[in-house]
């Protein structure tokens, strides 16, 4: 699978092709040279032809339409993580993380995609993602609230009149957050945070699709990233060093916007 569970490829080759089927990369790398950017593309003039009114289906256009942009948004998220697992520049993961953004932009639901915006915002804030783009996932929020704590807190930093809700939607593992977003002794903060990407952020989301997906399905394995995690570091100003080689943790990530 790609890499590793928890560390990006450092390495890649311009013929990834031949590389690939020859057994000396991942899957994951050949997906994100090939076969995800194919599909968005195919996705992508299917979604055209729809709005010109080419329907071949049975079903109303408007909808085709809706479930085709749902089908783009998943595809995009994956290529975004599959950027970032195989280790691919952070321009290059910004590009594909804006995509990701756009792709959410007509079809995220909070009652569907909780996790989507948890993402969004994270990453959003560890690139120092301008306003403009961060505030489109504000207005996502605020046309469909979800009320959850930790997504409040995100963006809060950004936009510090937000109202926080007591509540998270998933407590577990997301709840856990909450401790270490009001601890203010940063030591101890960071004690919890390493807590919580080591003990409780996975196991966390055995009900996921995803969980455990590099054992069942390697071909749509991706990497697993605790990005919330990474956003708390940058926030609470806590020692991102302690936490490199964790598993989950996206050190480079922190490291980088710790240095600019």
């Amino acid at each position: 699978f790609c890499g590793k569970l928890c560390h990006r490829n450092n390495s890649l080759s311009s013929n990834v092709s031949q590389l690939y089927y020859n057994g000396f990369i991942s899957f994951c790398v050949y997906t994100t040279y090939f076969t995800l950017p194919m599909m968005i593309k195919e996705w992508l003039q299917e979604l055209n032809q729809f709005k010109l009114g080419i329907n071949p289906y049975k079903r109303p256009t408007d909808e085709v339409i809706k479930l085709t942009q749902e089908d783009i948004s998943i595809y995009k998220e994956k290529n975004m993580l599959a950027t970032y697992t195989d280790g691919y520049p952070l321009e290059d993961f910004k590009e594909e993380y804006i995509n990701f953004v756009n792709s959410l932009l007509p079809v995220w639901h909070s009652n569907s995609g909780y996790l989507q915006m948890v993402w969004a915002l994270s990453i959003g804030l560890l690139l120092e993602i301008d306003e403009e783009i961060f505030n489109q996932l504000v207005d996502l929020v605020k046309k469909d609230d979800p009320e959850d704590y930790l997504i409040d807190y995100l963006i809060q930093s950004r936009h510090p009149d937000w109202k926080i809700h007591i509540n998270y939607n998933f407590p577990r593992p997301y709840g856990f957050t909450r401790k270490i977003i009001e601890e203010e002794n940063a030591e101890q903060a960071l004690k919890l945070l390493k807590e919580y990407v080591i003990k409780k952020w996975y196991p966390g989301h055995r009900d996921t699709g995803w969980y455990d997906l590099h054992k069942r399905n390697i071909d749509n394995y991706y990497g697993y990233w605790s990005f919330e995690s990474g956003a708390l570091c940058k926030l609470k100003g806590l020692d991102y060093r302690e936490l490199e080689g964790v598993q989950y943790f996206l050190y480079d990530l922190v490291a980088e916007g710790a240095e600019v």
